[in-house]
């Protein structure tokens, strides 16, 4: 019997320390409803958790967006409802002037009035429809080049520079041999928005003789890359030859082929790899993006008192705003409203850079000055043309979680029927193709919007099930299960006593020393 060291004692307090340790985690679990509180807990759990809730917080706000997407389409489309309406409305007035029964001077110009006035509203509709201050039917949003005037007589000088859609040749990628099951992966490597992508495909080759097309496999490869994620940023083009891969997206701004490789199994020669000369890539470079070149320099600042001759002859027109330079305050002042003003005493290098950001301001499109001279930009050039407003519906940054929203200019002069007049028989004939033809684009317009509607709300019910899915799937790792923790923490309790009770007793078998002692 030893006094010295309570071997036993030692025991039952290690025994009871851990116990206690154990109910302290239990109540922790129990507290919080998380079977993960810290990183000790389980550490590859916690980092997989913190991955889902951040893909789940992207699925939450992706269907925020969505909706916001919705409201969106939903504005437009009630506009163009009313346009609509007036447009039938105006087919009904044409309609009624082209009847022989009426009197031009009066009859007809009361008729013509009408149509003035809905052209008006038209345009009206056009120039103020916005969300969140976005406007909407303003061609601001449009799927078709940007237009930019000028008067007959103006001064300003434009300079268009088309941009050239980078090609991408692969060279040769060989054929298939007559020995049985060869199979070929065929990898392309691309870059989108500055992320590196890949896609494979896989052909096998199966019987023992060849096809009778001896261009199976670059037939084949190319099916499967115009059925790819590649097809909606390139037009493939394949042959024995090889594949060319055309950018849709002119300029530097389109996606770019990086490299290709393939790999090659077949009974002979075992697996054979084909990244070489034979494959690689050569392209044409793409060049800067689209421009137009508008030498605001030539103007002549507007003075105060000018001609209104002299006024028109120093107005550009972008995307319908109206931009100019005034010599003075006072010359600005005597401008109509929708003119946007640059004051300078000479069209100068600082002029244009004021300019330039004026115009990006007030159209959103991109423009930077180059001497006394402004370059306007097509915007988010697709093909020389405008990609309209991008919502972002994923979780993710690439093209697949985005949806494009394209809404041409609903104005009078782009649905053209500006100058639609049924104030005598012969031209209130004439008028009704036309205002038949606008119809036609706004029920395409209103045909696109239903269409993007109905597409994010198939969006959203998708993001709700993954986001759902996701959830359960983070719980299970994350969330305690409450009745388990709960018998776990009554077995530690009564471990906890049970401990703390043999300890009590461990304690007492040293005193039996005492009794020798006597």
């Amino acid at each position: 019997m030893r006094i010295q060291h309570n071997i036993a004692a030692l025991n039952s307090y290690r025994q009871l320390g851990s116990n206690n340790g154990s109910v302290s985690k239990n109540l922790e679990k129990l507290s919080s409803g998380y079977r993960i509180n810290r990183a000790g807990d389980d550490a590859a759990g916690l980092a997989i958790s913190e991955k889902m809730r951040a893909q789940i917080k992207g699925l939450e706000t992706a269907q925020k967006n969505a909706n916001d997407g919705i409201s969106l389409v939903q504005t437009a489309e009630g506009a163009l409802t009313e346009v609509h309406s007036m447009l039938n409305r105006m087919v009904e007035l044409a309609t009624q002037s082209a009847n022989g029964t009426y009197d031009d001077n009066i009859d007809r110009t009361n008729l013509q009035k009408e149509v003035e006035s809905l052209k008006s509203e038209i345009n009206r509709i056009s120039e103020s429809t916005n969300y969140n201050g976005i406007n909407l039917l303003d061609g601001s949003l449009g799927t078709s080049a940007a237009k930019i005037s000028k008067t007959a007589n103006s001064a300003a000088t434009f300079t268009d520079v088309d941009a050239v859609k980078g090609v991408y040749t692969a060279g040769n990628i060989a054929t298939l041999t007559a020995a049985q099951n060869d199979t070929y992966e065929y990898t392309v490597n691309y870059e989108v928005n500055g992320k590196s992508e890949q896609f494979v495909a896989t052909f096998k080759q199966e019987g023992s003789t060849p096809p009778a097309d001896a261009n199976a496999l670059a037939v084949e490869i190319g099916k499967q890359l115009k059925s790819s994620p590649l097809a909606d940023l390139f037009d493939v083009n394949s042959s024995a030859a090889g594949i060319v891969f055309t950018a849709k997206d002119a300029g530097t701004s389109g996606a770019k082929i990086t490299g290709v490789g393939g790999i090659m199994t077949t009974a002979a020669t075992g697996v054979r790899d084909l990244t070489d000369a034979a494959l690689g890539v050569t392209d044409t470079t793409p060049a800067a993006d689209a421009k137009t070149t508008v030498t605001f320099g030539n103007l002549t600042p507007i003075a105060a008192g000018a001609q209104s001759n002299t006024v028109d002859n120093n107005i550009i027109t972008i995307n319908g705003s109206k931009f100019a330079y005034a010599a003075t305050a006072a010359a600005a002042k005597e401008l109509d409203s929708d003119v946007n003003v640059v004051i300078t005493a000479a069209a100068d290098a600082a002029a244009a850079t004021n300019m330039a950001a004026l115009i990006e301001q007030k159209t959103g499109i991109k423009s930077t000055a180059s001497g006394t001279s402004v370059d306007v930009f097509v915007k988010n050039t697709v093909g020389g043309k405008t990609a309209g407003l991008t919502l972002q519906v994923g979780e993710k940054a690439d093209n697949g979680n985005k949806v494009t929203v394209g809404i041409n200019n609903m104005s009078s002069q782009s649905l053209g029927i500006s100058t639609v007049d049924i104030g005598g028989q012969a031209s209130a004939q004439s008028a009704i193709d036309k205002i038949k033809t606008a119809i036609n684009t706004v029920s395409a317009t209103r045909g696109d919007l239903g269409a993007i509607q109905n597409r994010l709300e198939h969006t959203i019910n998708n993001l709700g099930v993954t986001e759902e899915n996701m959830t359960a799937a983070e719980s299970r790792i994350r969330d305690v299960d409450m009745a388990k923790e709960m018998m776990n923490y009554t077995k530690n309790n009564i471990l906890v006593q049970a401990s703390q009770a043999m300890l009590a007793q461990a304690n007492q078998v040293p005193q039996g020393v005492l009794q020798l002692l006597k």
